[in-house]
């Protein structure tokens, strides 16, 4: 079943990904055609793992990127013969299924190579007036091949032979058959013809197939002394031969490809084909052949589908997002300059929280929420609207907090505090983290600017990690080519706020906050990053353009 993926932006914050979660479960009671898949591409907080902790849900699993992946794009369905296989089961695939490459495995079907019409090819192309060819032989793959019955069974279960024919009158055959030089190296074919199995009997055939026997005939023929494999053939002797030559084993034939991973890149695939000249690619999971890639495939790249949860511009949504067939978007901030390929459903609302939206998408379609999923919209409720504090906060986001707080059998207010208790202090994270752990990149009247923002019981400990801070904002600038960055510090007891920024001069005089020292600003009442901080630092770069 194809899947869509659903995702939240980088650096994801409790609201993100319990929001993806959630809406992952709804999807997949409203549609069975697909299979909704929770993902999400930064690491998770230690407020997230306390939620999903208390929740008892899972956490999605990590992604980096979202580009076509050879997962998406190879063929399940496979035909494969084993390494013991004789090789006209690779000519019957050839001939009934139109197929030219075959994967081969073990028992086990763990990957050994690849085998097909060029490596047959090159077996059977030779010149017949040479020495005779020598065929890679087992005594199973033999008797397979050619549908016969043990008559004796011989010493070698693997030898390499030549074939003889015994269709001469008995004088010539015998003076031919001491000129063979290496009895070992030799299968004889030959019919019911008692002077001559007398005399090969007697030497050190690996093997021997009697064609036209009768059943009643089997009993009068005595291999007393002979340690070479007897085989009785139900053909005649032309098609004995030519299956005796079908029967070498599939292991002598085939090809060491280097196989790829479900999750290498489809361009990656390409370029191998490209350089190697090859037809087809085994996809290979911990030695476990899982599927193979086709030229074909590649031609035909699958895009994933995605599901962008709070968020709506690609500067935030997981790499790879531009190649994807993005069908739905929901989300609360402002719209960015996303652009789609085809119509999506966007449900939007300038709520609090994104769980917000689930949770009402939930009671639209008239779908129950599993305990462990109401327990997580309401944690990203709470979270994202600073246990209501934040003026994001709406009269939907109440109204849906005391509904599953009632639900959840929870006081949503000690819960609240409970989920930002579960947050490290400043001091005890490290710069990279603090900043990392939810930082946004806009661009606005030709500036990129991140912003980073981080909750916190207390601002006692700010001046003190400012200098690791700055170090870190002044790296991310460099690392995404930023012209400006800061990280806004709340405080959500006193509910106020300290924005610390890279210098930016022009920007800085604009803003509209008292400042402390350099790189610093006191904002008294503001909790909210989307509704309060982004806003003016928006009129300010409109101020800087005019």
């Amino acid at each position: 079943m194809e899947k869509v993926y659903i995702c939240g932006h980088k650096n994801p914050d409790t609201d993100s990904i319990a929001s993806a979660v959630a809406y992952a479960y709804l999807k997949s009671q409203l549609d069975n055609t697909f299979d909704y898949t929770p993902i999400r591409c930064g690491s998770v907080n230690e407020q997230t793992k306390f939620i999903f902790k208390r929740s008892e849900a899972v956490i999605p699993e990590y992604m980096q990127d979202i580009y076509p992946k050879v997962a998406e794009n190879m063929s399940r369905k496979l035909m494969t013969v084993r390494e013991t296989d004789p090789i006209s089961k690779i000519l019957t695939y050839i001939r009934e299924h139109g197929i030219r490459l075959i994967p081969v495995t073990d028992d086990e079907n763990n990957y050994k190579g690849m085998a097909g019409v060029s490596e047959l090819t090159e077996l059977f192309i030779r010149d017949d007036r040479a020495a005779k060819p020598v065929f890679c032989l087992r005594s199973d793959t033999l008797r397979r091949s050619l549908k016969a019955d043990i008559l004796n069974v011989g010493d070698k279960n693997e030898f390499n032979a030549s074939i003889v024919v015994a269709t001469m009158a008995y004088e010539s055959f015998g003076s031919h058959l001491n000129s063979v030089s290496n009895e070992e190296n030799t299968i004889l074919v030959t019919g019911n013809r008692k002077n001559i199995l007398d005399d090969v009997f007697a030497r050190t055939f690996p093997a021997i197939v009697i064609v036209g026997l009768k059943e009643k005939d089997r009993k009068n023929i005595d291999f007393k002394g002979f340690k070479g494999w007897v085989f009785a053939s139900p053909f005649d002797s032309a098609q004995t031969i030519r299956c005796i030559e079908m029967a070498t084993p599939v292991s002598k034939v085939m090809n060491k490809v280097v196989p790829v991973s479900p999750r290498d890149y489809v361009d990656t695939v390409t370029e191998t084909m490209t350089k190697t000249g090859a037809k087809a690619l085994p996809v290979v999971d911990e030695n476990k052949l899982i599927g193979i890639i086709t030229g074909t495939d590649v031609i035909k790249k699958k895009h994933s589908k995605l599901i962008m949860m709070d968020h709506n511009e690609l500067t935030q949504a997981i790499d790879g997002a531009e190649s994807c067939d993005i069908v739905e978007i929901v989300d609360h901030h402002r719209l960015g300059t996303i652009r789609t390929n085809t119509p999506v459903y966007f449900y939007a609302k300038p709520v609090g929280s994104t769980c917000t939206l689930v949770y009402q998408l939930y009671k639209q379609n008239r779908v129950k929420i599993p305990p462990k999923y109401a327990m997580l919209l309401l944690s990203g409720m709470l979270s994202d609207t600073v246990i209501m504090k934040s003026p994001t906060t709406t009269k939907e986001d109440i109204e849906a907090i005391e509904a599953l707080a009632d639900y959840c059998g929870v006081s949503y207010k000690e819960y609240g505090v409970e989920i930002f208790s579960a947050t490290d202090g400043l001091a005890s994270r490290t710069a990279k983290d603090i900043i990392g752990t939810d930082f946004k990149i806009f661009e606005e009247y030709g500036v990129r600017f991140g912003v980073s923002q981080v909750e916190t019981v207390t601002l006692k400990d700010v001046e003190n990690i400012k200098a690791s801070l700055l170090e870190e904002l002044q790296s991310k600038a460099a690392a995404n080519n930023l012209a400006w960055t800061m990280i806004l510090i709340t405080d959500i007891i006193k509910e106020e706020s300290i924005l610390i920024t890279t210098s930016f001069k022009a920007g800085e005089e604009v803003l509209p906050y008292k400042r402390i020292n350099e790189s610093s600003f006191l904002l008294p009442g503001v909790l909210s990053r989307k509704k309060q901080l982004l806003p003016e630092l928006l009129k300010a770069l409109e101020t800087i353009a005019k």
